[in-house]
C-alpha cells in the first residue's frame, strides 16, 4: 500500500495557483484578422464591450445579439457573448460560443484561448490541450499559454510533454511562478525530489514567505529523509500561518523522523485541535504514544481512528500494542485478517512475523494455536 500522503496535499497546486488563470490577458474582441468595416458593427461592438467592461451583462448581450443580426457569425459578437456567459458562470454556454466562432475562424486566438480556459474549467483536459496547441501555432511563443499547456499535459498523465511545455515557458520567462510551480509539482509526483526542490527554491527567491511553497520545499526534504532541514521549512511556514495543517503535519512527521517522539506527539495533538476527528492524524498520534510506551493512550487513539473507518496503520498499531503488552492471540488474529486483506503488504508481514517470533520463535504460529 502506498505511504500515507496526507501532507502531500499541502503542495502548491491548482487550488491556489491555477485559480488566478495565470493572470491571463483580458480579451476585448476578435483577433484582428477580420476587423469590422461596417460602421454600424463597429458602433455595436464598442457599445457591447463597454457594457461588458462595466458588467452590464444583459445590455452587453443585447448589443452583441444585434451584431449577429447584421452579420451572422461575427467573431466579435460571438466572443463577446462567450464572455457574457463566462461572467454569468455559464462555462458550457461560453465554450459553445467560442467553438461557434472557431467553426468559421479556426485561428481566432481569443476564441482559442477562451475555449481552452473553458475546457479546463469543465475538466475536459484533452480539449484544453488541443486548443492551447492550436493557439501556440497561430501566435508568437507565449509563456503563459505554454504554462497552461504544461498543466494540461500533466492532468492527462503525459509528463514528458508537460515538462517540455514548462521548460519552454521558463526559457521565455525564467520567473514565471506558475511554470515553476507546475514543473515542481510534476517532478515531485515523479519522485524527482531534488529537482522539485530546485524549482521551489527559485519560487522562494521570488516569494520568500509563501507558505505553500515552504511546505512543498519541506516535503521534498522529508521525502529525501533530511528531516532536520524539512523541520526548518515547516517551522518557517508555521511562523507565517500558525494553524496551517500541512505545516504542522510536516513538523510532527519531521520530529517522528528525528526520533523526537514527545515533540512529535505534541504537534500531532496540535493538528487534532484544528482538525478533530482526522483518522490519519489520530493514527499518527497513536504511533507516537506507542513509541513513548504510553500504551493505554496509544490504544485510545487507534480505537478512535478505527471508529471512523478502516485504517491499515491503526490496525497494525493496535496489534503491536497488544504484542508489547504480551497479549499475543488478539494481535496475531488482527494481523492475520490484515494479511488476508493485503497479502503482500510489507508492514503487515513484518508485524505478523514479529508477533509470531514473540509467541515463541515460530513464525508459523497462528492465533488458534496460541488461544
Amino acid at each position: 500500500m502506498a505511504e500515507r500522503e496526507t501532507a502531500r496535499h499541502g503542495k502548491a497546486g491548482e487550488s491556489d495557483y491555477y485559480s488566478s488563470k495565470h493572470d491571463t490577458a483580458r480579451r476585448t474582441g476578435g483577433d484582428g484578422t477580420r476587423t469590422p468595416t461596417n460602421p454600424r458593427l463597429i458602433g455595436l461592438s464598442r457599445a457591447g464591450y463597454r457594457a461588458l467592461e462595466k458588467r452590464r451583462l444583459d445590455e452587453a448581450a443585447r448589443w452583441f445579439a444585434q451584431m449577429l443580426q447584421v452579420e451572422a457569425g461575427n467573431s466579435y459578437a460571438l466572443v463577446g457573448l462567450a464572455e457574457v456567459a463566462r461572467k454569468r458562470h455559464d462555462t458550457r454556454g461560453a465554450l459553445a460560443r467560442f467553438l461557434e466562432c472557431l467553426s468559421t475562424q479556426p485561428d481566432n486566438r481569443y476564441a482559442l484561448k477562451g475555449a481552452a480556459e473553458c475546457a479546463w474549467e469543465l475538466r475536459d483536459y484533452a480539449r484544453s490541450v488541443q486548443m492551447w496547441e492550436t493557439y501556440l501555432e497561430v501566435t508568437s511563443p507565449d509563456s503563459v499559454a505554454l504554462t497552461h499547456l504544461g498543466d494540461g499535459y500533466r492532468k492527462l498523465g503525459d509528463p514528458e510533454r508537460s515538462e517540455s511545455a514548462y521548460q519552454r515557458a521558463l526559457e521565455i520567462d525564467p520567473d514565471n511562478r506558475y511554470a515553476l510551480n507546475g514543473i515542481g509539482n510534476l517532478w515531485f509526483d515523479s519522485d524527482r525530489f531534488s529537482e522539485a526542490a530546485e524549482a521551489w527554491d527559485r519560487l522562494l527567491r521570488l516569494d520568500p514567505g509563501n507558505v505553500q511553497v515552504l511546505v512543498c520545499r519541506g516535503n521534498c526534504c522529508r521525502k529525501l529523509r533530511d528531516f532536520q532541514q524539512a523541520l526548518q521549512y515547516f517551522t518557517e511556514a508555521a511562523g507565517v500561518d500558525k494553524d496551517n495543517f500541512y505545516a504542522l503535519y510536516g513538523i510532527a512527521d519531521s520530529y517522528r523522523g528525528l526520533g523526537s517522539h514527545e515533540k512529535s506527539l505534541r504537534t500531532w495533538e496540535a493538528v487534532l485541535a484544528i482538525s478533530p476527528g482526522n483518522r490519519i492524524i489520530l493514527t499518527r498520534a497513536g504511533d507516537a504514544c506507542r513509541s513513548l510506551g504510553e500504551l493505554d493512550k496509544a490504544e485510545q487513539y487507534y480505537q478512535e481512528a478505527l471508529s471512523l473507518g478502516f485504517d491499515l496503520y491503526a490496525e497494525i498499531g493496535l496489534a503491536l500494542v497488544h504484542m508489547i503488552e504480551g497479549n499475543l492471540p488478539p494481535a496475531i488474529r488482527r494481523l492475520e485478517r490484515l494479511r488476508e486483506r493485503e497479502p503482500s503488504n510489507p508492514r503487515v508481514l513484518q508485524a505478523l512475523a514479529d508477533c509470531q517470533r514473540a509467541a515463541g520463535g515460530d513464525e508459523t504460529a497462528s492465533a488458534s494455536r496460541l488461544a
